[in-house]
């Protein structure tokens, strides 16, 4: 009796011993269980942007500051961007001309507008168009579109710098070469209307008048002006007009002005009102069919409205 009423207790203590050990044993294997649920789940969540890392990473608001574009140049298997007008494009998939060894390694990583038009490839890697003329942005504005509707290129974002500013807005120079690049689409659409045919007086030549000078008109771009005829809506008549063309030989549908050339590009169309006064009588019909007489009235007209 007193050797087993003895060894109850020491039996009790064990018993308690191994279930506190268990359950210790227990919480430390919950507890390890949620860290490593824990972990993994936040290793999945961040599983795109290590996977980005390698490779450069884009900020979600699509806008990049110029040291960050700089990053991606194809380097250590890096993504190359380039920008042109401030837009971003991906061009990975153009590395053979845009890698580190690639002939167009130098635009990579960075905006160089400028010496897309100037083709200065070591003074003009920069993005300042600040003095370009109308043609050279919108010669700019052409080299955007050949990027934006490239098969293998895609627009990424844009990068803060002289077109876009810190909101992602455009600047008055993006804008300024946006209307520089409608106005030569638009005068592009009018060459085009002009060489198709029957268009040709949808294209008007540039025309001035003054009393020392009299007369002129004259056309921009290579092409040359003619005396068309054009129908006169409003009266129902043929009237003759002034169209800027491209052909050289003159035709019965585009006639040369008397006393110029067929290559010349300006052309007076009425001499020096001081010159009528001092030899001419005012109230005869000089050149009958010339233009000077009456063609020139119509454009000076045409210039004022």
């Amino acid at each position: 009796m007193t050797a087993s009423s003895e060894s109850l207790p020491q039996t009790a203590r064990g018993l308690q011993q191994r279930a506190a050990a268990a359950h210790a044993g227990g919480v430390a294997a919950l507890l390890a269980a949620l860290l490593l649920a824990g972990g993994v789940a936040c290793l999945a969540g961040w599983r795109p942007a290590l996977a980005g890392m390698g490779k450069g990473s884009l900020p979600e608001s699509g806008l990049l500051r110029p040291a960050h574009l700089a990053r991606f140049d194809g380097q250590h298997g890096r993504r190359i961007l380039l920008a042109v007008m401030g837009e971003v494009y991906d061009v990975t998939a153009g590395k053979r001309h845009y890698g580190p060894k690639g002939g167009y390694s130098i635009f990579a990583g960075r905006d160089a507008s400028r010496s897309y038009v100037t083709g200065k490839f070591r003074t003009d890697l920069t993005d300042d168009v600040a003095d370009f003329t109308e043609e050279q942005l919108a010669e700019l504005a052409r080299w955007r579109d050949f990027y934006a509707k490239h098969k293998e290129y895609t627009y990424v974002g844009k990068v803060v710098g002289r077109f876009f500013d810190t909101a992602g807005e455009p600047t008055a120079l993006r804008l300024q070469a946006e209307a520089a690049a409608a106005a030569a689409a638009q005068r592009e659409r009018e060459k085009e209307a002009a060489r198709s045919g029957g268009g040709a007086a949808d294209v008007p030549c540039n025309v001035k008048w003054s009393k020392v000078e009299g007369g002129w008109v004259w056309c921009d771009g290579g092409l040359l002006p003619r005396r068309v005829l054009r129908s006169d809506w409003e009266g129902g008549q043929a009237a003759e007009r002034c169209a800027c063309v491209e052909q050289q030989e003159p035709s019965p549908s585009a006639r040369l002005y008397d006393g110029c050339g067929p290559e010349a590009s300006t052309c007076q169309t009425s001499p020096p009102e001081l010159a009528l006064q001092g030899g001419r009588d005012g109230g005869s019909d000089d050149g009958g069919g010339n233009v000077g007489s009456d063609g020139s009235t119509t454009e000076q007209g045409q210039q004022e409205a």
